[in-house]
């Protein structure tokens, strides 16, 4: 590959698409991108056919996205995921999300830290790399441990948690440039050697936990080697976010490319889950990489994703 960043799609973005694994990854290699990130569909076929593909295409698997309970089984060989990795030439697994009982509370974060550090380490015997992608919940502060209690022992529904979370923590000032010591991600990364651990940033969910995503990029140092870019607006009061073309919400483009760019971070990566057509997601998604990759970048008003047909 080039200095970089390269362009690369999460394979998520397209998953409604009613093509083979193999047909996906061809038609993304003639798009244009440099490498794919797989995500739930890497057990939908065979990994020769995937790897044959990747040939065919010269597209490099960046990634595979999997839980991190999977991943744990697969290393006391209760799955496949690690032999598949290896068939299609995959050295990189990253966990895509975290449940919120994992990262309410100091003690949910020592007892996390450990896993991942467990994980790691046996990812390594298979020269493999171990990942976290940033999700949001990551970023919101610790609940004292006696609120953290009292939600284990008398579980609410997770909008109802999820509401009283942000209740309890959204009276604490917050610096968006600053990531605090008091929030599980400071803690994870704190807590992890860099060579056992990378993460990969995903911009809309550090930008939606009330962040700057380029805040990530001074705290990590060289732990990042691949960026998602994805963009997300406000719902309207008391209803959240939603998500929306890249370039026309409220993640900044350009700071992110500058500040990936400048820690010299392999991969951006573009993921888009706009309810729209994924064939034509595959299009815009290299002509927005490359348009905010070559110095233009006028990302403010880019080309919209075409939406499907009714």
């Amino acid at each position: 590959m080039g200095s970089g960043p390269n362009k690369a799609l999460q394979l998520y973005s397209i998953h409604t698409l009613p093509e083979s694994l193999p047909e996906i990854v061809r038609r993304v290699g003639a798009a244009g991108y440099d490498g794919v990130e797989f995500a739930h569909r890497f057990h939908d076929a065979a990994p020769d056919a995937v790897a044959a593909a990747l040939d065919d295409t010269a597209l490099e698997p960046v990634a595979v996205h999997a839980d991190l309970t999977e991943i744990e089984a697969a290393l006391n060989g209760e799955s496949d995921l690690l032999v598949r990795c290896r068939t299609v030439g995959c050295d990189t697994v990253v966990v895509p999300h975290l449940p919120a009982s994992e990262l309410r509370t100091r003690c949910d974060i020592r007892s996390l830290s450990r896993r991942f550090r467990d994980a790691a380490a046996g990812l390594e015997d298979w020269d493999m790399q171990l990942g976290y992608h940033t999700g949001r919940r990551a970023f919101r502060p610790f609940l004292p441990e006696w609120a953290g209690k009292i939600i284990e022992e008398a579980p609410l529904p997770e909008a109802a948690e999820r509401y009283t979370h942000r209740l309890l923590t959204g009276l604490r000032a917050t610096e968006p440039t600053t990531v605090p010591s008091e929030t599980p991600m400071w803690n994870l990364i704190a807590r992890t050697a860099p060579a056992a651990v990378t993460f990969e940033p995903e911009v809309a969910e550090i930008r939606e936990a009330g962040y700057d995503p380029t805040a990530l990029f001074s705290l990590c140092g060289d732990r990042i080697d691949m960026v998602h870019l994805r963009d997300v607006d406000s719902a309207g009061p008391f209803r959240g976010y939603e998500d929306v073309p890249h370039g026309e919400g409220l993640v900044d483009m350009d700071a992110v490319l500058d500040a990936a760019t400048d820690a010299g971070v392999d991969w951006v990566i573009y993921e888009n889950e706009v309810d729209s057509d994924p064939a034509a997601k595959v299009d815009h998604g290299v002509a927005t990489l490359e348009r905010l990759l070559d110095g233009s970048r006028p990302s403010r008003s880019p080309t919209r994703v075409p939406a499907t047909s009714s």
